[in-house]
């Protein structure tokens, strides 16, 4: 991102790459599409558009139940080369089953679970929008910003999902504890309605799902990662709290918090809280903004706001309120 920023960490223009989450072709165009996948279920792969550490991300039609008539959904299955690891195995059939325990408007909807041949899947509802660091790179294209409004209520609509997601409990009512773990720009949609969805729970741990990653790769965009994570210290919700006040950071700055610094230099930095204060990159933040976004970003987890859900009630205090058809009109003028 472009700014007049003196501070060495807080500039960059590169956001990272996510893999589309438009596909900008109907139903028609891509029943003529062919992939090498196998079929998932009721689920016929057409093309992959995305791959991780764990996953790869498919296009897949699939027939509705009573018509035939084909729709699209994303499926996501364990990279063949981790089928046979069973920590990869667990990490994601934990990723499924907490999807389904979601229901909210800003999280992606499961549809369903399952396995095929040697690998299991899951599938989700299409989404028709752009992730976040897309959407930011195209706007600079044009030169744009994102304005300030809708900054806070985009993080604020995360933050209300995650304190959703926080608050999951199991059949017998027992307290899930869920923490997502890699909230990122590139784990966000912003559909052209102007509605905000997490979309990536891969890295997430609950009471169900212990962290042990042997054999795994690293999780987590380190960029984002709270203190605690970074020093690989026990974590709970307020992780993700601190993780959202640097996206907030750097969607109301302009910048990047971390520009092309080494693995170990980021993490010294987060471990000893060298954030910026927001006003020191760009002049103009309202300092009840910079308040707000200072508390979620200490160091220190009992510093910072108890949970997401305090964190967006804040935020939308400060005007974020949520304005899909704002958000919804300015997004669709970045992508004219």
């Amino acid at each position: 991102m472009k700014s007049g920023a003196r501070s060495s960490v807080a500039s960059d223009d590169t956001w990272p790459w996510a893999g589309p989450t438009n596909v900008g072709a109907g139903t028609r165009e891509l029943a003529g599409a062919v992939h090498r996948a196998v079929a998932m279920g009721r689920f016929r792969p057409v093309r992959r558009v995305r791959s991780c550490a764990l996953s790869e991300v498919f296009i897949a039609l699939f027939d509705r139940d009573d018509d035939g008539v084909a729709e699209v959904a994303m499926v996501k299955r364990i990279r063949p080369e981790l089928h046979h690891v069973p920590e990869a195995r667990r990490l994601f059939a934990h990723e499924a089953m907490l999807l389904g325990a979601f229901d909210h408007r800003g999280i992606v909807r499961a549809l369903d679970s399952g396995h095929a041949s040697t690998h299991g899947y899951f599938a989700t509802e299409m989404l028709h929008g752009r992730s976040l660091p897309e959407l930011v790179r195209r706007a600079e294209e044009y030169g744009l910003r994102m304005p300030l409004r809708h900054a806070i209520s985009l993080v604020a609509s995360m933050a209300e999902a995650l304190d959703h997601a926080h608050g999951r409990i199991t059949a017998d009512r027992t307290p899930l504890q869920v923490v997502h773990a890699d909230v990122a720009p590139g784990n966000v949609t912003v559909t052209y309605d102007g509605s905000v969805k997490l979309v990536d729970f891969g890295c997430a741990q609950s009471r169900l799902c212990p962290v042990e990653r042997r054999g795994m790769p690293r999780a987590g965009a380190l960029a984002y990662m709270s203190p605690e994570q970074c020093r690989g210290e026990g974590l709970d919700r307020r992780s993700d709290v601190y993780a959202l006040g640097v996206v907030l950071w750097e969607l109301a700055t302009w910048s990047r918090l971390y520009r092309r610094l080494a693995p170990e230099q980021v993490i010294a930095r987060i471990a000893i809280g060298a954030v910026p204060l927001p006003s020191q990159v760009r002049a103009d933040i309202p300092s009840e903004l910079e308040d707000v976004l200072m508390v979620a970003l200490q160091p220190a987890p009992q510093r910072r706001f108890s949970s997401a859900g305090e964190f967006a009630a804040a935020l939308r205090r400060l005007g974020g309120a949520e304005d899909p058809r704002g958000l919804d009109s300015w997004v669709r003028r970045v992508f004219h």
